[in-house]
């Protein structure tokens, strides 16, 4: 595939690229980079019904495997964070490898408590779990991506795309063919190896991807170890294509989450309370269809099967205090689960008490789609119909419980040391949790695309989105209920070519999410949970509704000798009704989700590309205005203004936490000669407002500018070397930040005083690695 293409860096970028140019010999032979050919983009899940990416009535934005190998990426999300526009990666889990992904102000995070606004489908199957809408990024094995897609403001991907959805395209041994061998090392004791193999034998392919990764993590507990495997064989003959794989993952991290800035500001490794680890492995069958009936009638399918589990422990203060002999809640004593009153163990107060809580999740899901597309014309002029159907059934054991213990100080962390005791405390968010839940989503979509004449295209459809969810308490506790919520969401749209080269584009969509099975079973304010653990109660929460308007110019020129370029420019709104937040309880981690009325995400985007000789470069910019229209009063115990019950005002404009309101992203690619190419990019993003601070009582978490390097050597046709750079410059700067009770840890943390805990990103890095082909 071409190498993509790529516009505009900053000119200090471009002026060291130019002295390098002028270094290079003059007899060296130029490589060719073009842009990559994306001319047309799927509209639905399983694809199928593709059309001009020119007669998308919103914006697009596609990469490619090239782009992931230019730039080395280990995980599909440095490849977002580099280069798509509107998107922002953070670090609110305290790993890289478990990193949280907003796009235009709307999230997909593996973090519980972040409110997912994106759908993320893998080969036409919808990867958000079955219990929270949680994607986790992990399980994606990064060599074997042969295309993602970001589409905005189009509701026949179903749940979640509020913002809009990512669709991913693995490889298989008809598009991919060869064998590669990667093997990398680096800062933070990385040591990883990836290979990769297809073949295609007459009517059958077969394609193999396998990922070994071992990070020893810049924080402290901060390790990981990532396997991943990704299969598939298929089968193309006489209009018939199908494909059988299987994504397979064991994977472990710890997980260190925010630190208080105090304890940042004396040493960026530090964290706060731990253990924080997570363990996740997974299991995905899933088999696609297509079968081209005649030239204009072709139909689509797949059906999957998924198996997904994860661990979580998590070290965390308490709100049991000591009351010698025992140990109290709420100044009762408190008892485990054998029913024993729980001694005091905190040294008669001389020792913080903390609590290490536990879960436990098996989500299983089962599934399939289907559709028809009918490309014959509509009175006498060309036109796209797609007709379909999806439905997700998944079911999810969830278990939990509390150990007291003890809180030291040792290493930069705080590690709670367990006592034995599991706590056992009644209508509290200490009594351990037994949940069985399962969510049944039901979806029904037609879309067409009409070419009203050579230069107007109109679009028109809409999708049916139902969903049943049904929670059952195993402990014969307050966790009982079942909702059902439907929604039907239309879409128009038209576009308009002014010249063969520019065209204008707008639409309008609706969309929805229902509440997840967690978020049901976290909506008391009376009984909080951890917001990324326990669950408590089951109170009613509705559905979140979308409308966005988007409307924008996009172009591709060819300047002669002066290469190629592709650009766009937007505006975008999209308003929630009964937007789901978490919101934050005096206990310190723990929280409950609730309806907040209505909130606006809108701004702009620009974005450019260019290729010439020997260059490539990219550059984007985005601007997010992210605010709430509805007036309450938000929980934020440790908010220094808050009042005296703890609540601070959310008025209309009030910004809405975690989304900077400028992102500028740009980047090159240079052939020095035919053998070595180098590279550099920026990611640069504006200040953003802390969860529980929007009421502006603290400074905020500063804006940043993180620069990167690559470069890589030909050696020989099937041999390479390679070198990257992460954070050249070692800049310290956080992606996420929230409010913690500082007077947790009276005996071991004492000094801190500044409620603010940061997420910080990743320090300076560089690795190096030899990349083999055949």
């Amino acid at each position: 595939m071409p190498k993509r293409l790529l516009l505009g860096a900053s000119s200090a970028l471009f002026a060291s690229s130019s002295a390098l140019l002028s270094m290079a010999t003059t007899n060296a032979r130029a490589e060719t980079i073009e842009l990559p050919t994306f001319d047309v983009v799927a509209t639905t899940p399983l694809g199928g019904g593709e059309i001009d990416v020119s007669k998308v009535p919103g914006a697009v934005w596609q990469a490619g495997s090239q782009d992931i190998q230019t730039f080395n990426d280990t995980t599909i999300t440095e490849t977002l964070a580099r280069q798509a526009p509107g998107v922002t990666v953070g670090n609110v889990s305290g790993n890289d490898f478990q990193p949280d992904v907003s796009y235009r102000g709307f999230d997909a995070t593996p973090v519980t408590g972040r409110a997912e606004g994106l759908a993320v489908y893998q080969n036409g199957v919808r990867i958000n779990e079955a219990f929270g809408d949680t994607v986790n990024w992990d399980l994606i094995p990064a060599n074997a991506i042969d295309k993602m897609t970001i589409v905005a403001g189009n509701p026949i991907f179903g749940l979640n795309a509020l913002g809009g959805a990512l669709n991913v395209t693995m490889k298989n041994g008809f598009s991919w063919q060869g064998f590669e061998a990667d093997l990398r090392g680096g800062s933070f004791g990385r040591a990883q190896a990836a290979l990769q193999f297809g073949k295609q034998v007459g009517d059958y392919s077969v394609y193999m991807a396998f990922e070994q990764i071992n990070d020893g993590g810049w924080r402290v507990d901060g390790s990981s170890q990532i396997t991943r495997f990704y299969g598939d064989v298929g089968y193309s003959a006489n209009g018939l294509e199908t494909h059988l794989n299987l994504t397979a993952s064991n994977n472990a991290f710890g997980a260190s989450a925010s630190t208080p800035i105090q304890l940042l500001q004396n040493d960026w490794s530090s964290v706060y309370t731990v253990p924080q680890t997570t363990d996740n492995q997974l299991a995905m069958i899933a088999w696609t269809g297509a079968y081209a009936y005649s030239n204009t009638l072709s139909f689509q399918g797949g059906l999957y099967f998924r198996s997904f589990n994860q661990q979580h422990v998590d070290g965390n203060s308490t709100n049991v205090t000591p009351c010698p002999p025992y140990s109290c809640l709420n100044g009762n004593p408190v008892h485990d689960t054998l029913g024993q009153i729980v001694p005091d163990i905190s040294q008669n107060g001389a020792v913080d008490l903390g609590e290490i809580d536990r879960f436990w999740t098996q989500s299983r899901s089962v599934g399939g789609n289907a559709q028809a597309v009918d490309t014959d014309k509509l009175f006498g002029h060309g036109n796209t119909l797609t007709v379909g159907g999806s439905l997700d059934y998944g079911w999810t054991n969830f278990y939990g419980n509390s150990e007291l213990g003890t809180v030291g100080y040792t290493n930069n962390s705080f590690p709670v040391i367990g006592s034995g005791y599991l706590l056992d405390a009644p209508d509290s968010y200490l009594a351990p949790v037994s949940v069985n839940a399962t969510n049944t989503y039901v979806g029904l979509y037609a879309l067409d695309t009409f070419n009203a004449t050579d230069t107007l295209t109109l679009t028109a459809g809409a999708r049916l989105n139902y969903a049943a969810i049904d929670l059952q308490d195993q402990n014969g506790g307050l966790i009982n209920g079942y909702s059902t919520y439907a929604h039907v969401n239309p879409v128009v749209g038209l576009t308009y070519k002014i010249t063969p080269d520019i065209n204008f584009y707008a639409g309008y969509a609706t969309s929805n999410r229902a509440p997840t099975p967690l978020e049901l079973g976290c909506a008391d304010p009376n009984h909080p949970c951890i917001i990324d653990n326990f669950l408590s109660s089951d109170p009613h929460l509705q559905q979140v509704v979308g409308q966005t308007i988007e409307a924008g110019f996009r172009g591709q020129h060819a300047l002669s000798e002066y290469g190629k370029l592709q650009w766009s420019a937007g505006l975008f709104r999209t308003t929630l009704a009964n937007d789901i937040l978490p919101l934050q309880s005096p206990a310190n981690g723990f929280g409950y989700y609730a309806n907040v009325g209505t909130t606006l995400r809108q701004g702009a985007e620009l974005s450019a590309q260019w290729s010439a000789d020997r260059w490539t470069a990219y550059a984007n910019y985005t601007y997010i205005d992210a605010v709430y229209l509805s007036t309450f009063m938000e929980p934020s115990p440790f908010n220094p203004a808050a009042n005296a019950a703890g609540l601070i005002p959310i008025t209309n404009g009030t910004p809405i936490a975690g989304i900077p309101k400028n992102t500028l992203k740009v980047g090159f690619d240079f052939n020095v000669t035919d053998k070595w190419k180098i590279g550099a990019d920026m990611v640069a993003a504006s200040s953003q407002t802390i969860f529980g601070n929007e009421n502006g009582a603290l400074p905020q978490v500063p804006g940043y500018a993180v620069f990167g390097a690559h470069t890589s050597y030909q050696v020989s046709k099937q041999l390479q070397v390679y070198g990257l750079v992460q954070n050249i410059f070692n800049q310290h700067y956080e992606t996420y930040g929230g409010l913690f009770d500082t007077g947790a840890l009276p005996h071991a943390a004492p000094f801190l005083t500044d409620p603010r805990s940061l997420g910080p990103a990743t320090q300076f890095a560089i690795y190096g690695g030899l990349k083999y082909t055949m």
